[in-house]
């Protein structure tokens, strides 16, 4: 019979085969592999006290332990976050909160207030007693939604390029986007979404705040119609306040088109979710 040291070396290592083994496979998330390494790196610096039977003292045992541990996270702290990051940047799909409750519920403003053109300063107030929001026929006509939820806001719009190939979706602030190479890149955090089409511009840009909505898109009909909601300004030297741009068709959408300035830093590989320093 296995002595007891034995068997605990035999159970310890079996752990650790498995989670090695674990840590392998290709689709296991980027945490969760980490974790999983992780505890295969602590658990064999136990295995090797237990087989050695050194040191004999419990306090320097777990002192070697928590000197392991700490020696992984400064080896490997850098690569994982890059991976990481790279896994969240290639995700195509999401929810778009203000916060999220202790549980994970997702919460947005409750009264519809809308900033045209991201942080124009330009806003719209929705008080009427309708769960959605009338933003007018060629909303309608484009599929933009705003509507009240259970938990606040919620916008619906599908997202076409200068193509009208359909590039991305939102559906009650949840989004749905296409793989590169059909948009140039993507950006998000939790509460902000940004998309740029194969041009490399901004086609859609969403951001909640605790108080509101700010949207900046480019939106397209099927009969060739389009409209735009940018910050612009009258003359130069004006300050830049929040507008609806319509486009009758290709030629005045070149000479009426307003870039849209992006929020997030790019490629989103290397800086996922980092904002635009102002």
């Amino acid at each position: 019979m296995a002595k007891p040291k034995r068997k605990r070396e035999i159970i310890l290592f079996a752990f650790d085969v498995i989670f090695f083994i674990a840590a392998l496979v290709p689709t296991m998330p980027v945490a969760i592999r980490w974790m999983l390494w992780f505890t295969c790196w602590t658990m064999t610096a136990i295995l090797v006290q237990i087989h050695f039977e050194t040191p004999k003292g419990i306090k320097q045992r777990v002192a070697i332990v928590a000197a392991s541990a700490f020696l992984f996270l400064v080896c490997f702290q850098s690569l994982a976050r890059a991976q990481w990051k790279a896994e969240k940047a290639a995700a195509l799909e999401g929810q778009l909160c203000s916060f999220r409750s202790f549980w994970g519920k997702c919460y947005t403003p409750p009264i519809p207030i809308i900033e045209i053109g991201g942080d124009s300063g330009s806003k719209l107030i929705y008080a009427g007693q309708e769960n959605s929001v009338d933003m007018g026929a060629f909303a309608r006509n484009v599929g933009l939604r705003i509507e009240r939820g259970p938990n606040g806001m919620e916008i619906s719009t599908p997202v076409l390029d200068r193509s009208g190939k359909k590039i991305a979706s939102i559906e009650k602030n949840h989004w749905v986007v296409v793989a590169q190479p059909e948009i140039w890149d993507k950006n998000y955090t939790a509460s902000a979404l940004e998309i740029k089409d194969s041009r490399g511009e901004v086609v859609l840009q969403l951001r909640f705040l605790p108080d509101r909505l700010q949207i900046a898109a480019e939106w397209r009909d099927q009969f060739g119609r389009a409209q735009e909601w940018a910050k612009c300004s009258a003359a130069p030297d004006k300050p830049k306040t929040g507008c609806i741009i319509p486009w009758g068709d290709v030629r005045s959408e070149r000479q009426n088109e307003v870039p849209i300035e992006p929020i997030f830093q790019y490629p989103s590989s290397e800086h996922l979710g980092e904002f635009v320093k102002k």
